[in-house]
């Protein structure tokens, strides 16, 4: 069964950036709330997102093609992120690498370990697996659990949802420092607006150039014999969600980019967006090379718009009913330890228990429901709030 897990995201407050859960999930970590949430659309539509991909798991006929939300997923991680970052840069001057990184710890590490440990427990003592037989354990918890996917490495399969983790954890290891450096090399390169504003031709153009890399790379993989585990699977198959999203970010408080989200969410066009994307999830299917060679970059494109018109809380024509509700804004929060558990359970059900469908479906949705629940009050709250105190 293939995993495709969100990489769940915290809004903005309207004081305090928060966090993108790298599943993840930025500046000083606050806690998902509704009240306080800059974009709650944006944490609406992550929700019913994370439902898709739970269904998916359930069953991929009931959602084949629910590899469509990760770009979407991967593309508000990297707005959110970039969004940070930018803001601590134009504030001191510089980023505080140090301070990034214990609080990415922080938030992270704790639900996951609370989700591992126990799952390599019941490997270990119930399914009698031995150490040569915990790889993804080990990809998991040092976040490279996407390349044993990717070069089709033996490894058990419990933790294969991980490999979208791995990713945005890779992602941020490396992108703050790139960022700086691409900093200080644009106010050489050319002038900026202002003061600590940055060069958004440089920027643009080095982004730019990612994104039609990433799509040209992929594209060839598939024409030229690459599996559909390589294509899906490599961190290098998803720079181009992750440059849109860091390019949008940059570009976002400029009134050009302010108009274009304003006339993208208009709600005619919110909800045709919608239904092209809802009925790509019901008909793509991932081992068809035809999907990474010409049509995921246009599903990239359409996530991006999405993504823009939600940037704008577009509430008519249904738009807040379907979005703002306190179900999707409380799936929306709890999104990173429902994503951490689901997918667990639902391989034990069909792999060690062989239940069918439905009865898989009735256990493990209100178990995923409760753990993810138990996880968000007692683990992310508390290191959220603890990260008030760290934030620069």
């Amino acid at each position: 069964m293939n995993a495709a897990s969100p990489a769940c995201l915290r809004t903005m407050s309207m004081s305090q950036p928060t966090d993108a859960v790298g599943p993840a999930v930025v500046a000083n970590d606050s806690p998902v709330r509704a009240s306080s949430a800059r974009w709650p659309a944006l944490d609406g539509m992550r929700g019913l997102m994370t439902i898709g991909v739970f269904l998916a798991h359930i069953s991929y006929q009931w959602v084949p093609g629910a590899i469509l939300f990760m770009d979407s997923f991967f593309m508000m991680s990297s707005f959110f992120i970039t969004r940070l970052l930018l803001k601590d840069w134009q504030r001191h001057g510089r980023i505080h690498f140090a301070a990034f990184y214990v609080r990415r710890l922080k938030r992270l590490y704790p639900a996951l370990l609370a989700m591992v440990v126990p799952v390599a427990l019941f490997a270990v003592f119930y399914l009698g697996h031995g150490p040569d037989r915990l790889g993804n354990v080990w990809g998991t918890i040092f976040y490279y659990g996407n390349w044993l996917r990717a070069l089709e490495i033996p490894h058990e399969k419990y933790l294969g949802h991980t490999w979208s983790l791995s990713i945005e954890e890779q992602y941020y290891l490396v992108w703050p420092a790139l960022f700086a450096l691409g900093l200080a090399l644009s106010t050489r390169w050319g002038r900026a607006s202002g003061p600590r504003e940055v060069n958004l031709l440089f920027w643009s153009i080095v982004l730019g150039a990612v994104v039609v890399a990433c799509m040209a790379w992929r594209s060839w993989l598939a024409l030229h014999g690459a599996s559909w585990e390589r294509t899906y699977n490599g961190t290098d198959m998803r720079l181009d969600s992750l440059a849109l999203g860091a390019l949008l970010a940059l570009v976002f408080d400029r009134r050009p980019v302010q108009w274009a989200c304003e006339q993208l969410a208009r709600p005619w066009l919110v909800w045709a967006m919608i239904a092209v994307m809802v009925a790509g999830a019901m008909r793509v299917n991932v081992t068809v090379m035809q999907w990474y060679a010409w049509q995921q970059p246009l599903f990239v494109l359409l996530s991006l718009l999405l993504i823009m018109s939600f940037l704008k809380t577009p509430t008519g024509w249904g738009l807040r009913f379907a979005f703002q509700n306190p179900v999707s804004l409380y799936l929306g929060a709890i999104c990173y330890g429902l994503y951490l558990w689901h997918y667990p359970l639902i391989w034990t059900c069909y792999a060690v228990f062989d239940l069918a469908v439905w009865p898989t479906f009735l256990i493990c949705a209100p178990l995923s429901l409760a753990l993810a629940s138990a996880s968000y009050f007692l683990l992310e709250l508390p290191a959220l709030n603890g990260n008030r105190g760290t934030a620069k």
